[in-house]
C-alpha cells in the first residue's frame, strides 16, 4: 500500500469516528454550544471543566494544560497507545480492517499466548506469596505494605525445581512456549527445570499492563542477588521500565519521572507517595528509554550514585540523551549521598525532603560543562581548546533550537572563543538566534486578512466550497501553505479540523494547525462565511496592487504589450471602482 493510500486509510477512520462520543464513553460530557463540550480535563486534575471537545472541528482542546488533538491524538494519551495501535482500536471500532502496511508480522498471534501463560505465571506466583509466612514477613521487614505488593503483583517463586514447569509444560508445544518467555531453562540433555526458585518475584509489565517478564531477588544468600528474565519476543531490557505501567495508571497527568535503577527503589518510592518514578531493568540507559519517558513527562530527573561509578553512569547516560534533546524538555541528573539508595533514602528522610532533593537535582547542562571541564586546564590556551573540541562534538549532534544555542553561548564563555567562531564550527546560523520553528510561517509577518483565512479555513474547511474560483498568485508569507490548504479541502469534502492536524502529523505545519485550530476567534457561527469571503477579497485587492505596480515597474523599464496595457487599465479601473464602492 502507497502512503498515499495508507493516508486516505487514516482519513476514512478519522471520517466515521465522532469524537463526541469517543471522548464522552470515557469521560462526561456536556453539551455548551452547537458543536462544543466540556468536561473535566482526563489530563490533569482539575475542578471546573476547561476541555472542550468540538463536534464541528473533530478537535479536542484543554484550557487548563494545553492538551489537544484529534481522535488518534485522544487514544495515544488517554490510553498511552502508540500511532498504530490507536488508529486499529478506531479502525476496530467503525468496523474497518487494518490494511496490510499498518499490520504487524506474524508473530502478534503468538505473542498473545504468550501473555497469557506470563499473566497465569504471575498469578501462581502471588497465590505461592499468599501461603508463605517466611516472604510475607520478609516483606513487612522491608518496609512493603500488602497495599503496594497487590499494586504492583508481587509474587513468591518457590524453592522446587519444576513448579510452573508441572503446571505448564505437559505438552512439547507448552515446554517450548515456556522456554519463549524464559520461565524455565533446558539443560544439555533436554531436561528442563524452573528459571525462577526461592525469590520474590516482581512481575514486569509493558505500559498496556501486560506481563512481558519478571525479575526475581534472593531472598536469603545466594547468588545473583537479582536474576531477570532473559530477552524474549516480547521482552527486551533496552525497551522497558519497571514501574512505567503504574507510573500512567495512577497519573493522568505525569509532572515528572525519576529513573531508578532497583525494582525495591520504585516500590519504596510508591509507598511513600512519589507514583513517579521508574527503574532500567539492569542496563544503562537507552535511546529508547528516554524516548519512551519523553512521551509522557517533559522534566526528568536520573538518579544515580554519588561516587565515582554513580558519575560516570551520568555521563554515559547524557551521551546517549545528548542527541534527543529539545527546548520543551529539562533533564537533570540527582546524586545521592555515600551509601544510599533511593529505597534507603527516603525511608530515612521521608516524602518531603527526598522531593526537595529531586527538585534540587543538577540541571543538564551545569552537569555538561561540569564533566567537561573536570577534563581539561581552562588556565591554558590548549586547554580551553580541548574543551571547545569536546564541546562542540556533543553540541553538533543538536537540531537548531535555543538550547543549542545557549550552550554554544556558555561554551564560548568557558573557552574565551567569539560565539559567531563556534557557530562556524557547528554549521548552522542557527546559534544567532533564528529559531525555525515557524520559518513556513512566520507569524509576524503574515497580513491580517492572510492569517484570518488560514484560521477560518482550519477551523472550517467546508469554508472552501465558498471559492467560486482560484485566487491569483500572491507574493506574501503563508499564501503557498493558505493554497495548499486549500488543495486539500477540495480534494477531500469531509475533511475536518482533526483530519487536516493528521495530514501534517510530524511535520512543522502540524503545530501551526493546532495553534490555529485553538485560536479563539469571537466570531458567532452565522458570521464565519462572511468573515472568509471578506479576508478573500482584501486577498484580492491586494493580488491586484501587487500587479499594478508590477506592471508599472515593468513599464518604465522596458515598455508593456498591447495585453499588458488592456490588463493594466482594467485593474486600476476594477480598483478605482472597489474605492468608489
Amino acid at each position: 500500500m502507497s502512503e498515499h493510500s495508507s493516508r486516505d486509510f487514516i482519513h476514512l477512520v478519522l471520517n466515521k469516528i465522532d469524537l463526541v462520543d469517543l471522548i464522552g464513553a470515557r469521560i462526561s460530557l456536556r453539551k455548551k454550544s452547537s458543536h462544543n463540550y466540556f468536561g473535566c480535563c482526563p489530563f490533569h486534575n482539575e475542578k471546573t471543566p476547561s476541555f472542550s471537545v468540538s463536534q464541528h472541528k473533530q478537535f479536542y482542546y484543554c484550557f487548563g494544560c494545553g492538551a489537544h488533538g484529534n481522535a488518534i491524538d485522544f487514544l495515544i494519551q488517554y490510553e498511552r497507545l502508540n500511532f498504530k495501535e490507536a488508529l486499529e482500536t478506531l479502525a476496530r471500532q467503525v468496523g474497518l480492517e487494518m490494511p496490510n502496511t499498518f499490520q504487524r508480522d506474524n508473530k502478534e498471534e503468538i505473542d498473545s499466548s504468550l501473555y497469557t501463560l506470563l499473566m497465569a505465571a504471575g498469578g501462581v506466583y502471588q497465590r505461592q506469596l499468599r501461603q508463605s509466612k517466611r516472604v510475607i514477613a520478609y516483606l513487612k521487614n522491608r518496609g512493603i505494605s500488602g497495599i503496594i505488593a497487590k499494586q504492583f503483583g508481587l509474587g513468591y517463586a518457590t524453592a522446587e525445581w519444576g513448579s510452573l514447569l508441572n503446571l505448564f509444560g505437559k505438552t512439547a508445544e507448552d515446554k517450548r512456549k515456556l522456554l519463549q518467555v524464559g520461565l524455565i531453562i533446558s539443560k544439555e540433555d533436554g531436561k528442563c527445570y524452573d528459571r525462577f526458585r526461592d525469590r520474590v518475584m516482581f512481575p514486569i509489565h509493558d505500559k498496556r499492563g501486560r506481563v512481558i517478564g519478571f525479575g526475581g531477588r534472593i531472598i536469603d544468600q545466594g547468588e545473583p542477588k537479582y536474576l531477570n528474565s532473559p530477552e524474549t519476543p516480547i521482552f527486551q531490557k533496552g525497551h522497558t521500565l519497571y514501574g512505567l505501567h503504574q507510573v500512567l495508571a495512577v497519573n493522568h497527568h505525569v509532572p515528572r519521572v525519576l529513573v531508578v535503577e532497583g525494582y525495591m527503589d520504585v516500590i519504596a518510592l510508591f509507598q511513600h507517595e512519589i507514583t513517579y518514578a521508574v527503574a532500567t531493568l539492569g542496563t544503562a540507559t537507552t535511546a529508547f528509554h528516554a524516548q519512551m519517558l519523553f512521551r509522557y513527562a517533559s522534566e526528568i530527573v536520573f538518579c544515580f550514585d554519588g561516587d565515582d561509578a554513580g558519575r560516570r553512569a551520568a555521563w554515559r547516560a547524557l551521551e546517549v540523551l545528548f542527541p534527543l534533546m529539545r527546548d520543551d524538555l529539562q533533564i537533570r541528573f540527582m546524586f545521592l549521598p555515600d551509601g544510599e539508595d533511593p529505597d534507603s533514602l527516603v525511608r530515612r528522610e521521608g516524602k518531603v525532603l527526598f522531593e526537595e532533593r529531586v527538585i534540587a537535582a543538577m540541571p543538564f547542562s551545569q552537569f555538561f560543562f561540569h564533566a567537561l571541564c573536570a577534563q581539561a586546564d581552562l588556565s591554558t590556551m590548549e586547554g580551553r581548546a580541548h574543551l571547545a573540541a569536546r564541546g562542540l562534538t556533543y553540541i553538533k549532534q543538536l537540531s537548531p533550537c535555543v538550547f543549542r544555542n545557549v550552550l554554544l553561548e556558555e561554551l564560548a564563555r568557558r573557552t574565551r572563543i567569539q560565539a559567531d567562531q563556534l557557530s562556524q564550527q557547528v554549521g548552522s546560523s542557527a546559534a544567532a538566534g533564528a529559531i525555525p520553528v515557524e520559518a513556513l510561517l512566520p507569524k509576524k509577518s503574515m497580513s491580517a486578512p492572510m492569517r484570518l483565512a488560514i484560521t477560518l479555513l482550519i477551523q472550517h474547511p467546508t469554508l472552501v466550497q465558498c471559492l467560486e474560483e482560484p485566487l491569483p498568485p500572491l507574493v506574501l508569507p503563508g499564501f503557498a501553505f493558505f493554497m495548499r490548504l486549500i488543495e486539500l479541502c477540495q480534494q477531500n469534502p469531509q475533511m475536518t479540523t482533526g483530519s487536516l492536524k493528521e495530514y501534517w502529523r510530524g511535520q512543522q505545519e502540524e503545530k501551526y494547525i493546532e495553534k490555529l485550530a485553538q485560536q479563539d476567534l469571537v466570531i458567532p457561527e452565522e458570521g464565519v462565511k462572511a468573515e472568509f469571503l471578506a479576508s478573500i477579497q482584501k486577498l484580492l485587492k491586494i493580488a491586484n496592487e501587487q500587479s499594478i505596480q508590477q506592471l508599472l515597474s515593468k513599464a518604465s523599464l522596458e515598455g508593456l504589450t498591447e495585453e499588458e496595457k488592456s490588463h493594466l487599465s482594467q485593474i486600476i479601473r476594477k480598483k478605482q471602482g472597489s474605492i468608489e464602492t
